[in-house]
C-alpha cells in the first residue's frame, strides 16, 4: 500500500514540476535577459555527412559492441576478444571520420585522442592475453585490464557530454566554473543511482554482500561535496556575486547548502561506519528533501531557471521520501535476504537518475538555449525523465546480458533464515544423540550423571 502511495505521489510530483510554468510565455521572462543570450541557440549550420558518419560509428562501437565485450570478460565467455577487437576496429574507423570532419581544437576532439589511447591499450592487452604472451602475469592484469573496460564506460558518459557541450555551445562566455558544477554533481547522482541499480541486481534486495548499508557510502560523499562547497564554490570569506562586498541571497543559500551537506553527511558516517547492510539510516534520505526543498523555493532572475530548479528539487524530495519507504520495509523483516529488488527500491534508483540530469541541465547556458529555442519546462522536464529511462534501460538489459552468460550469482552470506535453521538442526541432532547415549547407559547399567558413583 505505501509503495502504490509513493508512486503516486512521485508522479504528482513530477507532474507538478512540469507545470510549474503556469501561464508565462514559454516560462521564460522574470526579468531582462542577458546580454549574452542570443549565444545559446541551435546551430546554425548543418552536420555534415563525416560527421554524421562519425557519430553514428562511435554510438555503435562505444555503446553497443564494447559493453557487450565486457560483459563477456566478467562472464568468462570465450568469444570476447573477438568482439573486443571488432568494436576497436568499428571505434578507430569511427574516428578516423571525425578526423575528416575537421574541427580538432576543442574539448570534445582533444578528449578523442584520450580514448583512442585507451582504446589502443585494451585492445593490445586483449591480444597479448589472447596469444598468451603475458603468461606469467596475465593473471595479475586481468583486474586491471577489467577496471580499465569499466572505466571506458564512464570515459564514453563523458565524451557524449563534452560531445553535447560543443555542439551546444554551452559552457562558455565567462560561465565555466557554474557550469562544470552543474554538471559534476549531476554526474554523480546519475553515477550513484546506476551503482545502486548493479548492487541491487547482483546482491538482492538487502545487499548483504556489499558489507556495509549504501547510506555509507552516500554520507560520505556528501561530507566531501558539502566541505568542497562551503568554501570554494562561492568563496566563503568573501561573496562572488556582489562586486560591494556584500553577500546576495544565492551565495547564502549554496553556502549554507554546503554546510548541511558537510553536518549532515558526517553524522551519516558514524551512524553507518559500522552497521550492518540491514541497519540503514534515514539521514541522507533528510538530506536530499532538505535540499529539494530549498531548491523548490529557490528564486532566480529568469522563470525558466526557477522552473529549472524545481525539477531539480522536486525529484530530491521523491528521492528522499522513496529512501525513506525504503529502509522502512526492509527494516521491518518483510524482504528475505535473498529476494529480488523492491519496486520501490528501483523508484529511488530513478529519483537519484532524474535528480543528477535536472541538476545538470539546470545550468544557466542550458536555460538560456532552452529560452531562444522556445522549449518550455513540461517538454524540458519530459525529455530529462526519457534519459533517464534509456539509461536505466541499458543498464539493465547489459545485467540481464551478464546473468545469461553467467548464470546468477550465488551469494557468499548465509541468511537469517538459512542461519537459524542451520542452528535448529544443530540442537535437534545434538539433542537425538544425548538421548540415545542415555539410552545405551541405562541399557549397560550405566548412569550419564556423571556426580554418580
Amino acid at each position: 500500500m505505501s509503495s502504490i502511495l509513493l508512486n503516486g505521489l512521485a508522479f504528482a510530483a513530477m507532474a507538478t514540476a512540469v507545470s510549474a510554468h503556469g501561464d508565462e510565455e514559454m516560462g521564460a521572462t522574470a526579468g531582462a535577459l542577458p546580454d549574452d543570450a542570443p549565444f545559446y541557440k541551435w546551430p546554425e549550420e548543418s552536420m555534415g555527412w563525416a560527421l554524421k558518419v562519425h557519430l553514428a560509428l562511435c554510438l555503435v562501437a562505444y555503446v553497443l559492441v564494447l559493453p557487450t565485450a565486457l560483459v563477456m570478460d566478467l562472464a568468462n565467455n570465450k568469444f570476447h576478444p573477438l568482439v573486443q577487437i571488432g568494436g576497436a576496429l568499428v571505434a578507430f574507423l569511427g574516428m578516423v571520420f571525425g578526423w575528416v570532419h575537421g574541427h580538432l581544437h576543442n574539448a570534445y576532439a582533444r578528449f578523442g585522442w584520450f580514448m583512442l589511447c585507451l582504446l589502443v591499450v585494451q585492445t593490445a592487452a586483449n591480444i597479448c592475453f589472447t596469444l598468451g604472451i603475458l603468461r606469467k602475469t596475465s593473471q595479475r592484469l586481468r583486474i586491471p585490464y577489467r577496471v580499465l573496460g569499466c572505466l571506458q564506460l564512464f570515459f564514453t558518459y563523458m565524451a557524449m557530454v563534452l560531445g553535447v557541450i560543443r555542439y551546444l555551445n554551452l559552457c562558455s562566455q565567462g560561465h565555466l566554473g557554474q557550469c562544470i558544477s552543474h554538471f559534476a554533481r549531476g554526474t554523480a547522482l546519475i553515477y550513484g543511482g546506476v551503482m545502486l541499480l548493479v548492487a541491487m541486481r547482483l546482491f538482492g534486495a538487502t545487499m548483504l554482500e556489499v558489507g556495509r548499508p549504501p547510506e555509507l557510502f552516500f554520507s560520505i560523499i556528501m561530507m566531501v561535496v558539502g566541505l568542497i562547497g562551503t568554501f570554494t564554490e562561492h568563496n566563503f570569506f568573501q561573496s562572488s556575486g556582489n562586486p560591494e562586498g556584500m553577500w546576495s541571497h544565492k551565495d547564502l543559500q549554496h553556502t549554507f547548502i554546503g554546510i548541511s551537506w558537510f553536518a549532515g553527511g558526517t553524522l551519516g558516517v558514524f551512524m553507518s561506519w559500522r552497521a550492518s547492510p540491514r541497519d540503514r539510516t534515514p539521514i541522507p534520505s533528510l538530506i536530499f528533501i532538505a535540499t529539494g526543498i530549498s531548491m523548490i523555493i529557490h528564486q532566480q532572475d529568469l522563470a525558466m531557471s526557477s522552473h529549472a530548479h524545481f525539477l531539480f528539487g522536486a525529484s530530491l524530495v521523491t528521492l528522499g521520501l522513496s529512501t525513506i519507504c525504503e529502509i522502512t520495509m526492509l527494516g521491518s523483516g518483510i524482504v528475505k535476504d535473498r529476494d529480488q529488488p523492491l519496486g520501490i527500491q528501483y523508484l529511488s534508483v530513478f529519483f537519484m537518475c532524474a535528480s543528477g540530469m535536472a541538476l545538470m541541465g539546470a545550468n544557466r547556458d542550458m536555460v538560456l538555449f532552452l529560452i531562444n529555442s522556445n522549449i518550455d519546462v513540461s517538454t524540458y522536464g519530459l525529455l530529462l525523465m526519457s534519459f533517464c529511462f534509456v539509461i536505466l534501460f541499458y543498464f539493465y538489459v547489459l545485467l540481464d546480458v551478464y546473468f545469461a552468460m553467467a548464470g546468477p550469482r550465488e551469494p557468499k552470506y548465509v541468511s537469517l533464515e538459512e542461519a537459524l535453521g542451520q542452528d535448529s538442526q544443530r540442537t535437534s541432532t545434538s539433542s537425538q544423540t544425548s538421548t540415545l547415549n542415555h539410552e545405551d547407559g541405562n541399557k549397560y547399567g550405566l548412569s550419564s550423571d556423571p556426580l554418580a558413583v
